[in-house]
């Protein structure tokens, strides 16, 4: 009998770390991370290959997390400014997938850093942290910035997994962020695991996802409880922009109204009819006016 139940931990065991490395090894596809082919508004794709002509300084420092090597690549606005947007990519990608967001915010006269995340392009790393990892590396890349440009007013702004790190990172950075932009997030890891657990896989169980957790803790150095962003936001005083398309089935809708109440901070809201972490691709007009609106609300 006791041999019989050392098999069944074992054979458990083993499952369970198949399940932690398909959902957070570099590279995953757990989420559906293939982006939709969405037609850009006019324009767009003209300017950002404008923004990617312009030179970009590469930027590299230590995760003090787990001491990986982490990259990122600075565009020095056109004027002198003192403000710098962060922007934090989502799962499975890369920088490079928020390059068009990028353009946005150095044509409206910011400095850009865009920073590859742990496990993600030119950054070492084996596991993403859904978040949690990343937002603590994030702590380290506005360090850095105010290392090099002491008087600088940075802005964050994030896209789903980003989303969820900036808004992680929320309660750590006050008085060191001037504002918060998230796009796409998500609630908790918990919550996003649960709902492709069963929209996409059919299973239901946060006894899985709980005993994935643990693997997590074990090899990628966190639990999925440390990844809520509605625990977060109750202790945040940065203000934030909130922006989500209705249509969208990989962080579904629903999950954004729960965050827009989380807190009590100057919050605003743009909502768009744009699948995931597309709405700027199809309504870029009203979504630069919901930003600008939004960056000059304190100014």
């Amino acid at each position: 009998m006791i041999f019989i139940i050392i098999i069944v931990l074992i054979l458990v065991a083993l499952g369970l770390n198949k399940f932690f490395l398909y959902i957070q090894k570099r590279g995953s596809s757990a989420l559906g991370s293939n982006p939709p082919n969405i037609k850009r508004d006019p324009g767009l794709d003209k300017k950002t290959a404008e923004f990617l002509r312009i030179e970009k300084k590469e930027w590299k420092i230590k995760s003090k997390f787990n001491q990986n090597e982490l990259y990122a690549w600075f565009t020095e606005a056109k004027q002198p400014t003192n403000t710098t947007v962060i922007l934090v990519h989502g799962f499975a990608v890369d920088h490079n997938s928020l390059n068009i967001h990028a353009q946005l915010f150095y044509n409206l006269g910011y400095n850009v850093l865009q920073i590859d995340n742990q496990a993600a392009g030119k950054s070492s790393g084996k596991y993403m942290g859904y978040g949690y990892i990343e937002s603590l590396d994030l702590i380290d890349w506005i360090d850095e910035l105010k290392n090099r440009r002491p008087n600088e007013e940075i802005i964050l702004f994030g896209a789903s997994m980003g989303a969820a790190t900036v808004m992680l990172v929320s309660p750590k950075v006050d008085g060191k962020v001037k504002a918060i932009i998230e796009d796409s997030g998500y609630t908790s890891t918990k919550d996003i695991l649960s709902y492709h657990a069963q929209n996409m896989y059919h299973i239901k169980g946060r006894w899985l996802i709980n005993g994935i957790s643990l693997f997590s803790k074990i090899r990628a150095g966190f639990f999925y409880g440390q990844a809520d962003c509605m625990k977060a936001l109750k202790k945040n005083k940065i203000p934030i922009l909130f922006m989500h398309g209705q249509n969208d089935f990989t962080v579904p809708f629903e999950m954004e109204e729960k965050l827009y109440t989380c807190g009590k901070f100057f919050k605003e809201k743009y909502v768009s009819q744009g699948v995931h972490i597309r709405s700027y691709y199809i309504d870029s007009i009203n979504y630069q006016k919901a930003v600008e609106k939004f960056l000059q609300h304190d100014q």
